[in-house]
């Protein structure tokens, strides 16, 4: 092994522990559902079949070209997020547990159709599409970023999962720059930008925020 590809393998490993840190992540929100203290309408659905067929692809993508790393880290990350997804469609389907099985084989017999599709074709739309897939799941915090630059609140944006979502961004870009895989080194290129966007903007609007209070330390104060 080359110090380039030890290189590349401490970048994609530490890549994989903060993926699977965002993957497990969304089990608080599902506890609070499960305890009937949070609407499951509450939960992004859309975006976490979305980060399912992300997770699967990329997998796929890691198996045909042998990169044990990708193929790994996406694995886990599709097996917990489906474990999300069939809570939501259990709540979704009224708590009907047949119908949210039903909901989950159908989603899972649609994705490995997909699968053995692209499979078959060949790796490069396989690795296209991912990357579609992936670039479509870093660009979804825009939205965030606008109702910050409208509103001013910047506590709309969650600072330590962005700031994670930079570092993941971060490692996977040098994991896919020290292996040449484009496929890799542009979705997580723009993971990097838009994280950086979202960084610059919370510090913006926190100082803004702090400055003003400063300017008009008699704003809040209750009248009497």
């Amino acid at each position: 092994m080359s110090d380039g590809d030890l290189v590349g393998d401490i970048f994609g490993w530490v890549g994989t522990v903060i993926a699977i840190y965002f993957y497990v992540a969304p089990a608080v929100p599902f506890i609070k559902v499960l305890k009937g203290e949070l609407s499951y309408k509450d939960s992004p659905g859309i975006l976490l079949i979305c980060s399912f067929m992300n997770c699967i692809l990329w997998a796929d993508y890691g198996l045909v070209l042998n990169k044990f790393l990708v193929y790994f880290a996406n694995g886990i990350g599709g097996t917990i997020t489906l474990i999300w997804i069939t809570i939501y469609l259990f709540f979704l389907a009224k708590k009907n547990v047949g119908l949210a099985c039903l909901y989950t084989f159908g989603l899972i017999a649609g994705v490995i159709g997909l699968l053995i599709l692209f499979f078959k074709i060949s790796e490069v739309i396989t690795g296209y599409v991912a990357m579609v897939f992936n670039i479509l799941m870093y660009a979804a915090p825009g939205e965030k970023i606008f109702k910050v630059i409208t509103t001013k609140d910047y506590k709309l944006i969650p600072i330590f999962s962005t700031a994670g979502g930079f570092l993941c961004s971060l490692c996977w870009f040098m994991y896919g720059l020290i292996s040449q895989d484009i496929n890799l080194i542009i979705p997580n290129g723009l993971g990097l930008f838009f994280a950086i966007l979202q960084i610059v903007v919370y510090l913006f609007y926190y100082f803004k925020s702090k400055n003003e209070l400063k300017d008009f330390p008699g704003e809040n104060e209750d009248v009497v």
